[in-house]
This record gives C-alpha cells, structure tokens and sequence, in this order.
C-alpha cells in the first residue's frame, strides 16, 4: 500500500544512505525494516553515498538557469515496507 508519506531531508554529499537512514528514524521508528530504493527501483547500496547510488545534486543547474528554488526537482528515495517490523 502506497501511503504518500513524504519528507525532505538535506544530506551532505559524504553522508551514507546508512547515516540518512539513522537520520530518517526521527520521522519512522522502523526505517531499517524498510528496503530503501532509488525511483529507476534498485536498491540501493546502503554504504554507499548518494552519488555512489546515482542519485545526483543537480541544484546548480537549476540556479544556472534561473530556476526558482521552490521548483527544484529533488531527487527521491524511496522506501518499500517489508513486512518486517522486528527492527525497532
């Protein structure tokens, strides 16, 4: 079931999907019962940084063409249930 949860949250480019998965328990106590996914949905390599799993900040070319910073594209992680709430 999709529940159209959503958060942003900023991560430094050397942060790992692993450290943005501890950050993220502040909003799901079950984050790591989840399987977290990239949009093209490949898992993702949870010690690897968001580069390193092809997610890219691309926020300078929005700011050289003049995009305003609310209609940036924020590239999404997306996390799939894996009806396994044994991890708290």
């Amino acid at each position: 079931m999709l529940t159209h949860q959503e958060h942003i949250v900023e991560c430094p480019c050397e942060e790992t999907i692993d450290e943005i998965q501890d950050r993220y328990l502040e909003f799901n106590d079950h984050a790591e019962s989840y399987t977290w996914k990239s949009v093209t949905n490949k898992p993702l390599d949870m010690e690897g940084t968001l580069d390193e799993n092809e997610i890219f900040d691309e926020s300078h070319k929005f700011e050289e063409l003049g995009i305003p910073e609310d209609e940036w594209y924020i590239p999404p992680i997306l996390i799939s249930f894996n009806d396994d709430l044994t991890v708290a």
